[in-house]
C-alpha cells in the first residue's frame, strides 16, 4: 500500500468516525433526556432517527389542516416515461387520488397544496450531468429548508420571478446549495417551484441548478431527525414511509437524485459544505464525484462505511458537511490558494454554515451564503454580475458582500 492511499484511508476513517463520534454523543445526550423525561412522567426525547420518526408519527397531537402535494408516482418506475402517473393530494386531511395514462408532457391540476399548474417533464436520463456553466449573471440561495413563503419573497423582490411565479430572470442561472429538505412546513411547495422554474430558466437561456445537501443525503437514507412533523402526517395519509416519497419511484425524487453536489459557473464553484483539499487524493473529477454521490444516495452509514471514498464523501471533511473555511481547525489560506489555483478557480460559495447574511472570506475567495432563511424570518442571497458581487434581502436592494465579523452568530446542522 502507497504512503498517499494510506494516509488517505486515515483521513477517511478519521472524517467517518468523527460523524459516528458525534452521533454517539447525540445519543448518550438522548438517553439522558429519556430518564429525566420518564421521571417527570413527560413524552421522552427519541435518541434515534428511526425513534424520532416514529415519536412523529405517533404524536398525541396531531397535524390537522394539512393542504398538500401533488406527489406524483410513476407507475412503470423502472421506464418511468412509458407508463402513466399516479397522483395524491391531501386536500383539508382527506387525501385525493388521480391517475393519468401519459407520464411525460403531463399537466397536473392545481387541486390543493401547490397552487399552479404543473407540466411532469420526461425524467433526466443523460449522465454524467454537466457541471460547468457561463452566464453574465448569477444569484445564487442556501438552505431554504422548507421557507417556501420566505424564498419567494426573496427571489420576487430581486427580479429572478414576477408576482406570478414565472421566471424574468432572462439568461441569468440561479444555484441553490441544497438543504430544500428538512426543517420547515413547505418543501414540498418549494421543490415544485424550482421544478417549473428550471424549465423556464432554460427556454429562456439560463438556468437552474439545484444542488444537494446532506440535508437531501440523510433523508434519502432514512433519517428522519429533522423532518417536519407535518410530513410525518403526510406520508401516513399517502401509506407510505418518507423515503418512499423521494424515491427513484417518484417524480419529485427521481428529479432530485439527477442533481448535483457540485457545480461551476463562471470561475465560481459552488457547493453545500464547501471543499476540503484532501479531495485530490480521491483520483477523481468533480464530475465523477457528483455521479459517485448519484449512484450512492440512500445507502445507510453501514454500508457508507465499508468504502473508503465513501467514507470520505459523506464524512466530515466531504463536500456535504465541511465546515472548515468557517470553524476550528480552519483550513490555512496557503491551502486555500493552492487548491483554488489548481483547479482554476476564483472563488469556492457553499451553504451548511449558518450565519446572519451573506458574507465574504478569506479576502473574497470563499462566500457563504446560508443566510438564516430556515428560520423563516429573514434571509439574503447572492448576486454576481459583470465581475462584481453583491446580496440583497426581501428589500430587493443590492449592497456588497461584507467580510465576515470576527464574532458571529451560526448554528450547525
Amino acid at each position: 500500500m502507497s504512503a498517499s492511499t494510506l494516509l488517505f484511508r486515515l483521513r477517511s476513517f478519521n472524517s467517518f468516525n468523527s460523524f459516528a463520534l458525534r452521533s454517539s454523543v447525540a445519543v448518550l445526550a438522548s438517553l439522558l433526556m429519556l430518564s429525566t423525561a420518564l421521571a417527570q412522567n413527560a413524552a421522552p426525547v427519541p435518541s434515534s432517527a428511526a425513534a424520532a420518526a416514529s415519536a412523529v408519527s405517533t404524536s398525541t397531537t396531531p397535524v390537522t389542516g394539512i393542504n398538500d402535494g401533488p406527489y406524483a408516482f410513476y407507475q412503470s418506475p423502472g421506464q418511468p416515461d412509458k407508463g402513466g402517473l399516479d397522483v395524491n393530494w391531501i386536500c383539508n386531511d382527506q387525501l385525493q387520488k388521480q391517475s393519468f395514462t401519459s407520464s411525460a408532457n403531463t399537466s397536473l391540476p392545481a387541486v390543493c397544496g401547490y397552487p399552479q399548474v404543473l407540466t411532469i417533464r420526461p425524467a433526466e436520463t443523460a449522465f454524467p450531468a454537466t457541471i460547468k456553466f457561463k452566464t453574465d449573471k448569477l444569484a445564487a440561495i442556501s438552505d431554504i429548508h422548507g421557507q417556501f413563503d420566505l424564498m419567494l419573497k426573496l427571489l420576487q423582490a430581486n427580479g429572478i420571478i414576477n408576482q406570478d411565479w414565472q421566471w424574468i430572470y432572462g439568461k441569468g442561472h440561479l444555484v441553490i446549495t441544497g438543504d430544500m429538505l428538512d426543517r420547515g412546513p413547505k418543501v414540498t411547495e418549494a421543490l415544485w417551484l424550482l421544478y417549473a422554474l428550471e424549465a423556464q430558466a432554460g427556454a429562456a437561456g439560463g438556468g437552474v441548478h439545484l444542488l444537494l445537501g446532506n440535508h437531501e443525503a440523510i433523508s434519502m437514507a432514512g433519517d428522519m431527525r429533522y423532518l417536519n412533523k407535518k410530513y410525518a402526517a403526510v406520508a401516513q395519509h399517502l401509506n407510505i414511509s418518507y423515503q418512499q416519497m423521494f424515491d427513484n419511484s417518484s417524480v419529485l425524487g427521481r428529479w432530485l437524485r439527477s442533481k448535483p453536489v457540485i457545480v461551476q459557473v463562471n470561475d465560481m464553484l459552488f457547493m453545500h459544505g464547501g471543499l476540503h483539499p484532501d479531495h485530490q487524493d480521491l483520483n477523481m473529477s468533480l464530475q465523477q464525484i457528483n455521479e459517485k454521490y448519484r449512484s450512492t444516495l440512500g445507502l445507510s452509514k453501514a454500508q457508507i462505511k465499508t468504502d473508503d471514498v465513501l467514507s470520505w464523501l459523506y464524512g466530515s471533511i466531504g463536500p456535504l458537511w465541511y465546515r472548515g473555511y468557517f470553524n476550528a481547525p480552519k483550513l490555512p489560506v496557503t491551502d486555500l490558494d493552492k487548491m483554488l489555483q489548481q483547479l482554476k478557480l476564483e472563488r469556492i460559495v457553499v451553504g451548511h454554515t449558518t450565519m446572519d447574511g451573506v458574507y465574504s472570506h478569506y479576502q473574497g475567495k470563499v462566500i457563504s451564503i446560508d443566510s438564516g432563511i430556515k428560520g423563516g424570518v429573514k434571509g439574503e442571497m447572492l448576486f454576481w454580475e459583470k465581475g462584481q458581487l453583491s446580496k440583497a434581502g426581501v428589500d430587493g436592494q443590492k449592497v456588497a458582500v461584507p467580510d465576515a465579523p470576527e464574532k458571529r452568530k451560526d448554528a450547525g446542522d
